[in-house]
């Protein structure tokens, strides 16, 4: 049975909001080189890297086997909030009901 819903989290940060604005919009093409055993790639299909309404694709592994993930980004720069969007059904998307 599959669970339906909205994930939110609080976490405390130390530093400014822009800071963490800033590198989530367009610093987490970092994430490939700090975790690479995960990550082993990233294509972007659509706009630039941190522009409103890109698609990307990351080349995963998940469970010891590779996966693609496919996301959309909307961008709002005034409330400085990232949404991301999954795309396809793979096993992320299944798993967490993205």
């Amino acid at each position: 049975m599959a669970i339906s819903g909205t994930y939110v989290a609080q976490v405390p940060l130390k530093g400014s909001v822009e800071k963490h604005y800033k590198r989530w919009k367009s610093g987490n093409h970092i994430f490939s080189d700090a975790i690479g055993h995960h990550i082993q790639g990233v294509a972007i299909h659509d706009g630039d890297w941190d522009s409103h309404g890109s698609i990307r694709s990351w080349n995963i592994t998940c469970d010891g086997k590779p996966e693609v993930f496919k996301e959309k980004r909307e961008v709002d720069d005034e409330k400085m909030t990232l949404t991301l969007r999954g795309l396809d059904q793979g096993h992320e998307v299944e798993k967490y009901n993205i």
